[in-house]
């Protein structure tokens, strides 16, 4: 096992690359819209989390019996509560070729990632399920191929669709495990289209054989790694759309976040053997230091939450340095999801009776599974960096003329992103740090930690 020191300085990374080489085309757009500056937001404090989930309980029963009271159309469709369709000329085009185009998928064998999994593949893509275990992940092949002939069948033979497939294990508790998978993948394939990391555990105090904290490094630091070995393959990937007038793209990177991210606030160190909190390692800011003590066993017992945030502020930074530039370099495209609180595998530590309430709250794994094969196959607006799947009281003037994500919400309160009508998928501001800058230094000072972190 490697240790590793909780020292700010420790870990040096590479120099960070010019903002001028790395931005979007797009970037400056997104950077000054005001809607997207919700630093001056604050997050919510850890206790304030566990009030929240009995107000969103009830909101959701309340709201929900109303709906089906009063669950005729032209009412549901007043209040923009109707499903979200991601209609086909608004998605990447597959070609009518043997070669279909890749996807990865972590964490695929059950719940989201194989409902995902599932999805693309019935959409034409051949889909890598990158799980921990064989045998699992090759049943889960199997029932996707199997799913795929009978659906053909019952529905139009000649409907192009894909296929699932299993290359090795991958283990995101380890650098050695996620190194080879990519080795293995750069040896047999020239591309990738679409990465989903979508893997994630909600236990901590473990540590992982690289000496981090297990949770951090299974949600997000190993997810962090694998995307930056594969980013090559991404790059010489090309995502085409039916409509020429939208500008095709390399490489889609899709990063599972969840409605935790509003709750990661920088000022709340809670150790997670006593309880106690303790701020003297900490400047209160999302920087570096911050981000090291995340990945640190026994420093924090919010790694689950400051994963999530993780996440969207990693799909900010991809953006940022891959997004491409100019009207005919092609970039990668990166945004976050959340979907929803779902009733899935990542309970299973749960009590029994715990599981059956979730069951009967909570969304399915396929609904789940929604704002992921948006964000890996949708046409995203420009300024989106973040779906969500339920329905919020006020909407954010619209930005988008692109049929399948007219939903478009600001930074709301997290309850209405915890529980509530289902709507399948919509854009939604996330609650970002306050750098002064809609989170872009943050993002920078993440990204620089795992550089150290990993040693990539």
């Amino acid at each position: 096992m490697t240790a590793i020191s909780w020292n700010r300085d420790a870990l040096v990374s590479k120099a960070p690359i010019a903002p001028s080489e790395r931005m979007s085309p797009h970037a400056d757009q997104i950077h000054n819209n005001d809607d997207w500056k919700s630093d001056m937001q604050p997050f919510y404090a850890r206790a304030t989390f566990m009030k929240m989930g009995p107000l969103a309980l009830l909101y959701s029963v309340l709201f929900n019996s109303v709906l089906r009271i009063l669950s005729y159309v032209p009412f549901n469709s007043l209040l923009h509560i109707n499903p979200s369709t991601l209609h086909p000329e608004d998605c990447f085009m597959i070609p009518n070729s043997s070669t279909p185009p890749i996807a990865i998928i972590t964490g695929s064998n059950t719940g989201v990632g194989f409902e995902t999994a599932q999805g693309l593949a019935q959409r034409g893509y051949h889909v890598i399920l990158a799980c921990r275990n064989r045998q699992k992940g090759l049943d889960a092949v199997h029932k996707i191929n199997q799913h795929i002939i009978t659906s053909c069948r019952e529905e139009d033979e000649s409907k192009v669709v894909g296929k699932a497939s299993f290359l090795q294990p991958l283990d995101l508790a380890s650098f050695a495990s996620i190194r080879s998978f990519c080795n293995s993948f750069s040896e047999k394939y020239d591309s990738l289209n679409i990465l989903v990391n979508n893997a994630g555990i909600n236990s901590q105090g473990d540590v992982t054989e690289d000496g981090l904290e297990m949770c951090f490094q299974s949600n997000f630091v190993g997810h962090f790694l694998l995307t930056k070995l594969l980013i090559p393959s991404l790059l010489n990937a090309e995502n085409t759309y039916k409509n020429n007038k939208y500008k095709d793209e390399a490489g889609r990177i899709v990063n599972l976040s969840s409605v935790t991210h509003h709750f990661a606030p920088s000022n709340e160190r809670i150790h997670p053997n006593d309880g106690s909190s303790d701020l003297s390692e900490n400047n209160g800011i999302h920087d570096k230091h911050f981000w090291l003590g995340s990945a640190m066993p026994g420093v924090s017992a919010a790694t689950y939450r400051e994963s999530k945030l993780a996440s969207i502020l990693f799909t900010i930074e991809l953006n940022k340095r891959y997004g491409g530039g100019g009207e005919k370099v092609m970039g990668i495209r990166s945004v976050a999801v959340s979907p929803g609180s779902v009733s899935s595998d990542i309970w299973r530590n749960e009590s029994a009776l715990t599981q059956k309430i979730y069951r009967m709250v909570y969304l399915t794994p396929q609904q789940g599974s929604s704002t992921s094969i948006a964000g890996s196959i949708g046409n995203l607006p420009i300024d989106a960096i973040y779906l969500q799947p339920y329905w919020h009281p006020f909407m954010r003037r619209m930005h988008s003329t692109i049929r399948s994500f007219q939903r478009s919400y600001p930074l709301s309160f997290p309850v209405f992103e915890m529980l509530g009508p289902y709507i399948g998928h919509s854009v939604s501001v996330p609650r970002l740090p306050a750098d002064g800058c809609g989170g872009y230094k943050s993002s920078g000072q993440l990204w620089d930690a795992c550089e150290g972190l990993t040693a990539e």
